[in-house]
């Protein structure tokens, strides 16, 4: 066995019971949110005035549709906390002694650290939730309710291209959805760094600077907006896109290398907010 193999082996052993608690609360939010539509969001007496059994049909799709919105929101803020809190464990003093003194280079460390988040995050935030969707799914079997998936309409919200009739501009084309993921894959990469930065209140902390460094930009882009482009509405929206797309690949690598760079520099005794 390898000395990565090793760390990798070490890191889920030592993170299994993260991983079990943090599905485990995902399936509980995913099973309220279809308790909550079910007996708060979403009344079937919407439908009244139509065949019953298509009322029960619109009610059930409209829950569904509600809960795999919110359902896949709720997943991407799970993966935000789970890979701003991965060093949580490291901030306390003798767990970071044991940490630094592991026999693997910082390159093993942070590899099998990221991999074990990785499969954190799908199984936590992802897979938990078809858990829920079937135990939804054997509730309306048994109330005899017409029995509906919420798997559509949970991808529905990410990001993907759609088939509308040619030459009408919706902005899902391929250019905008990769612009989209590479913006997702970005705020991931920043809020990686902000786990490794920042010793307490990791998701928080890493949010609020998020939000002041949007509204920077937001009122930078607003000061130096032109009102007259040479460029027609599509051309300067794939323009965009494209320069988005570089930016944000570019962050991406940059945040991901920062946060590795600090993390190579950690030091027992650190600073009370920050691992400087």
């Amino acid at each position: 066995m390898t000395r990565f193999s090793r760390v990798l082996k070490l890191d889920f052993f030592e993170g299994r019971k993260a991983m079990m608690w943090g599905a485990l609360c995902m399936v509980l939010l995913y099973l309220f949110f279809f308790w909550f539509a079910h007996n708060i969001g979403y009344h079937s007496t919407t439908y009244v005035y139509i065949d019953p059994e298509e009322s029960l049909r619109l009610h059930i799709s409209a829950i569904c549709e509600g809960v795999g919105a919110f359902s896949a929101i709720a997943m991407f803020i799970f993966f935000l906390i789970s890979v701003s809190t991965l060093y949580r464990g490291e901030q306390k003093k003798q767990q970071r002694i044991a940490w630094l003194m592991l026999p693997a280079s910082n390159l093993e460390k942070f590899l099998s650290r990221w991999i074990y988040l990785l499969v954190f995050s799908v199984v936590g935030g992802l897979l938990t939730f078809f858990v829920a969707d079937l135990i939804h799914m054997a509730y309306l079997a048994t109330t005899d309710y017409p029995v509906q998936s919420a798997a559509d309409d949970f991808f529905k919200i990410f990001p993907h291209t759609r088939t509308f009739p040619s030459g009408e501009y919706t902005g899902d084309n391929p250019l905008s959805v990769t612009s989209e993921y590479t913006t997702l894959i970005a705020l991931h990469a920043f809020f990686l760094l902000g786990g490794v930065f920042f010793r307490k209140f990791h998701f928080i902390a890493t949010s609020a600077v998020v939000v002041i460094a949007f509204a920077g930009l937001v009122a930078t882009a607003n000061m130096f907006r032109y009102r007259d482009t040479p460029f027609t509405t599509e051309e300067a929206i794939m323009l965009s896109n494209i320069i988005r797309i570089t930016v944000h690949v570019g962050l991406t690598v940059l945040f991901t290398w920062l946060a590795y760079w600090l993390f190579c520099r950690w030091q027992v005794v650190t600073h009370k907010f920050a691992n400087v």
